[in-house]
């Protein structure tokens, strides 16, 4: 099964049967849990660029420039 399939049985079960300030109060302690886990499952590294990154894109910024201003 997978992740989300997991979760959502989880809350289909047993979080959406609880009182909105219950499902608060556990939400607040999700976000407390992965606040204090390390920073690394914050950064999708596939979607830092690198310098050739950078550089593709500034040519390709300058050409576009220079097209449309002539």
């Amino acid at each position: 099964m997978q992740t989300t399939g997991i979760a959502q049985q989880i809350y289909e079960t047993s979080v959406k049967k609880l009182p909105a300030i219950e499902r608060l109060r556990l939400v607040k302690l999700v976000m407390d849990d992965l606040m204090s886990t390390p920073t690394t499952w914050i950064v999708d590294e596939s979607d830092v660029w690198s310098e050739e990154d950078y550089a593709d894109l500034t040519r390709a910024s300058l050409t576009y420039a220079a097209q449309s201003l002539g």
